[in-house]
């Protein structure tokens, strides 16, 4: 029983070794001669400690989150949904039963897009950067934007709203205005020749009693 506690301990301090040399290779990314990873060296403070420099990090962090939105925006939507800012863990392995001829023929598929690819990394570099400050009035501005877009809304609502009250003015007058006027007209021109024929007919029986005296 013995025997079997201390292989137990010694694979698992081995298991331990081997992850602490794996994370010195991450930390340093250097080996010896003989493939051991290197310990990174030793710091020349306290201040110059991996807990320090993260816990200063984290403090800049936070302050550039309040001075600046769109890193606090970033950091919600980091909260929000971590799947877009996840690395991929298990890409598609590459198929075993490939020959070298296969693999040269996928290679080669692609050859014309890697001059285009390189000529679009290179134009990267010519592309000046913009300055921060520039940046940070223009973010700044954004709320602006949007309360002017809102109020642009409410006055093309309050435009359209206008017009079909216009419209509806223009037929009421046409119907009023107009088409009432001239029936009012057609109405009293038919009334005056009613009384022109009845004066007529009075002058012509006029007339007549005249002659017969």
């Amino acid at each position: 029983m013995a025997a079997e506690g201390d292989a137990i301990a010694s694979a698992t301090v081995e298991l331990l070794e081997e992850r602490l040399r794996r994370l010195t290779y991450l930390v340093t990314g250097e080996t010896n001669w003989a493939g051991v990873p290197t310990s990174p060296p030793k710091p020349h403070s306290i201040d110059d400690t991996i807990s320090r420099r993260l816990a200063r990090l984290e403090s800049g962090l936070e302050k550039l989150s309040k001075n600046v939105p769109v890193v606090q925006e970033v950091l919600q939507l980091h909260d929000r949904h971590p799947e877009i800012f996840a690395s991929r863990q298990n890409p598609e392995p590459i198929p075993e039963d490939l020959t070298t001829e296969n693999l040269a023929s996928i290679v080669l598929s692609y050859a014309s897009a890697f001059p285009e690819t390189s000529s679009r990394l290179t134009s990267l570099n010519d592309l000046p950067i913009p300055d921060a400050r520039t940046s940070a009035s223009l973010i700044e501005l954004q709320p602006r934007l949007d309360r002017l877009a809102q109020k642009q809304d409410e006055q093309t609502r309050a435009i359209s709203e206008l017009r079909v009250r216009t419209a509806r003015v223009l037929q009421r007058w046409y119907e009023v205005g107009l088409v009432g006027d001239g029936e009012c007209w057609a109405e009293w021109e038919g009334r005056l020749e009613d009384v022109e024929r009845e004066v007529r007919r009075e002058e012509v029986a006029r007339e007549r009693r005249r002659n017969e005296i």
